[in-house]
């Protein structure tokens, strides 16, 4: 509740300052300075500007709260329509309002879909010293993991191993976004993430992989990443073809990794902007450089277009699965 005034107030302050598009462009960030979202939304911002009509001044701002949702409320009802302010966070926020997340108030057709930075791979680590160093093992022994909000992926994908095959999992929940949750895992606050991005984390924490301080035991996603050949993914846990579809409808947030997104009913002249502005940032030498130089991951991006088009498919599927996978998350 608490995120939720603190973003509803950080909102209307900036709905009241909409400003010329040329001049000024601001990027909501979903999440908490020091994880991978604000990395990428900056990273992003330091380069957009210069392929935008009038090469206006960029700034990030923090909106963090349920994974995205507060700040997706608010691009959907609140936020400037005139191409003056768009949205980073992760895929999730597409699938919230389909499949009944709380407090997700929006149409996620409705959105002005920018483009998604790349195809991001979330894994369920423990740490090297917890009890568990296999991927069987999380059946058979419990392991405490860390949390942030309801929509975020350390919980969704936690509730997912556990409702659905029976993981035993003890989930403490309520982090302020990924940093703090990885800070308490370095603290021994939990053993364990369950949904922790593995781009995130050859960014925030790459020595520790190096270290072997973690150990990575499962693939939150619908494909291995190239990274990680020899471990498996959650759509190998699965026993038929209804759970194979249910993992298809929730995953598919993943192929969206890091998306931006703009508010309903941007002017198509500023919608087209910004897409060509994305375009022309991923083939853009500088960008590339600075990708490399901060360790990030740009892999499977998607055009505006695309993630339009994905979307639309989602809600799409049939009503039973979307009510089922809903069901398993704990939805409306």
């Amino acid at each position: 509740m608490a995120l939720g005034m603190a973003g509803a107030l950080a909102g209307s302050a900036l709905a009241q300052g909409a400003e010329d598009p040329t001049k000024t462009l601001t990027i909501l960030a979903s999440h908490a300075p020091g994880g991978g979202y604000d990395a990428y939304a900056r990273l992003y911002a330091r380069h957009v500007g210069r392929f935008l009509p009038g090469q206006p001044s960029v700034v990030v701002r923090n909106m963090p709260g349920a994974a995205g949702v507060v700040m997706a409320n608010f691009v959907a009802s609140q936020a400037p329509r005139n191409g003056s302010t768009i949205a980073l966070g992760p895929g999730s926020m597409a699938t919230a309002s389909l499949l009944g997340s709380q407090g997700a108030r929006y149409d996620s057709r409705e959105f002005t879909w920018v483009g998604s930075l790349n195809n991001d791979v979330s894994v369920a680590v423990s740490r090297s010293d917890s009890p568990i160093s296999k991927t069987e093992e999380l059946f058979t022994k419990e392991l405490v993991v860390g949390g942030a909000g309801a929509s975020d992926n350390s919980v969704v994908f936690a509730t997912i191993l556990s409702r659905m095959f029976g993981a035993k999992l003890k989930l403490v929940a309520g982090y302020n976004g990924s940093g703090d949750t990885v800070m308490a895992l370095d603290r021994g606050e939990v053993q364990g993430i369950a949904g922790w991005n593995y781009s995130s984390i050859t960014t925030m924490r790459p020595d520790w992989l190096r270290d072997k301080k973690i150990n990575i035991l499962l693939q939150m996603s619908l494909s291995r990443h190239p990274e990680l050949p020899d471990i498996p993914t959650v759509l190998e846990l699965a026993r038929d073809d209804s759970q194979r579809e249910i993992l298809r409808l929730i995953f598919a947030q993943s192929q969206m990794g890091r998306v931006i997104m703009g508010p309903p009913a941007m002017p198509k002249a500023m919608m087209e902007a910004h897409r060509d502005a994305f375009d022309r940032v991923l083939k853009d030498p500088d960008f590339q450089a600075d990708v490399e130089k901060m360790r990030l991951e740009i892999s499977g991006p998607m055009t505006g277009g695309e993630v339009d088009q994905l979307v639309a498919s989602l809600y799409r599927a049939a009503p039973e699965r979307i009510k089922e996978a809903g069901a398993l998350l704990g939805g409306n």
